[in-house]
């Protein structure tokens, strides 16, 4: 993970993670940012935008956007706050009961019908044509020519080999990879990019890009920093979704016990965060290491990065605003288990408006909490201080 020595271009990397309606703590995170920049006379300050799952979406419109961070972050903003559950899946009955009967079908049945059989457990139409409300390439293209943006990257896992595919909107001298568990794609952005990548597993339906079927980008991903990285990034500024636990932290209250919705809630998370904190720490000692060896010696040099996390529990708030859940989100959830135990996987269909602002709000104040942090982190790109 560290890079090597020798010239390279100073680049600003931004990685955004998974989590379903819990994106909507990054676009607060990102609207505090962009007023930091603009209080610091810093237009755009990322050269590489990666994102994942929830994090897709977002990165889609930072990439597409041309107006400055301050701006292109508000307007993100606006777009969580007004977000409802009907915008991203269908919760029409209609849908409800034809995707309930093909499962009730498929169960009883034991697979012989030739119905089709379910996928997903919603149907994400109304999504597909939120992003493509959002997602102009055309507009990436212009970013990418005029040096404002040297690539976007979302990634999905592809179902057929379980393997990572990072598909990177970008300059043309950027070196593709292939590892053993994953690979890079220089692809034009569509819509099914970002749909793929955002395609939580068993929630959401799989996408169809060419003759391969791609899933939620978290499955595979265990070290969401490296195509940022890969492409070329000299620094980090990393949102995640899920905040910091202490050691010895207390259970939340009522979240004791294995019902099937804390399963879930559990494997969720796994999928979804635990990825990018691992990687993380890795980064982390990584830097420590080569930090205590010669320079002259060192063949690498230290990626600093800089990390936003929520400051409370978003499991905590979902549970705030359950009551307004959508129909469709109950019916999911009812059965799994009490709320307390189920209030992780809810957060991630929580997409209503109350809860999407609370977590906006909470990114917001997180964010200017570390406002010194944040305005040193972005001044780098423009030639001052590393963070």
């Amino acid at each position: 993970m560290p890079i090597k020595k020798g010239h390279i271009q100073q680049r600003s990397g931004l990685v955004l993670s998974g989590g379903g309606s819990r994106g909507a703590y990054q676009a607060g995170v990102l609207k505090a940012a962009g007023e930091i920049a603009d209080g610091a006379g810093i237009e755009w300050p990322f050269k590489i935008i990666t994102g994942l799952s929830a994090g897709a979406l977002n990165c889609a419109h930072l990439a597409s956007s041309k107006a400055d961070l301050a701006t292109a972050s508000s307007e993100l903003a606006s777009v969580w706050a007004d977000l409802t559950a009907d915008r991203v899946f269908r919760t029409d009955a209609a849908s409800i009961s034809v995707i309930g009967g093909r499962w009730l079908s498929g169960l009883i049945s034991g697979g012989v019908t030739r119905s089709k059989r379910p996928d997903s457990l919603v149907d994400t139409k109304p999504l597909h044509d939120l992003i493509s409300s959002r997602l102009d390439p055309n507009i990436i293209d212009q970013n990418i020519a005029s040096g404002r943006l040297y690539a976007a990257c979302v990634s999905a896992t592809e179902y057929a080999t379980s393997r990572g595919v990072s598909f990177i909107h970008g300059h043309p001298d950027i070196e593709l990879w292939r590892k053993a568990r994953s690979m890079a794609l220089a692809q034009r952005f569509r819509v099914e990019h970002i749909m793929a990548s955002a395609a939580i597993p068993m929630l959401f339906p799989a996408v169809k890009i060419g003759q391969r079927h791609y899933g939620d980008g978290c499955l595979r991903n265990l070290t969401p920093l490296l195509p940022a990285i890969e492409i070329g990034a000299t620094r980090l500024f990393v949102v995640g979704v899920r905040r910091e636990m202490q050691i010895d932290e207390a259970p939340r209250p009522g979240s004791e016990g294995a019902s099937a919705g804390r399963v879930l809630s559990v494997i969720l998370n796994a999928v979804m965060m635990d990825g990018l904190e691992s990687d993380l720490e890795y980064l982390g000692r990584i830097n420590r290491i080569v930090s205590e060896v010669d320079a002259n010696e060192s063949r690498y040099r230290q990626i600093p990065f800089l990390m936003i996390r929520p400051s409370k529990d978003i499991a905590a708030i979902a549970i705030e605003h359950a009551s307004a859940m959508p129909p469709l989100v109950r019916y999911l959830t009812r059965g799994l288990g009490p709320i307390s135990q189920t209030a992780e996987f809810i957060s991630y269909l929580l997409f209503q408006p109350d809860f999407c602002r609370a977590l906006i709000n909470l990114g917001y104040s997180d964010a200017m909490a570390e406002a010194l942090e944040i305005e040193a982190f972005l001044k780098a790109e423009t030639g001052g201080t590393n963070p």
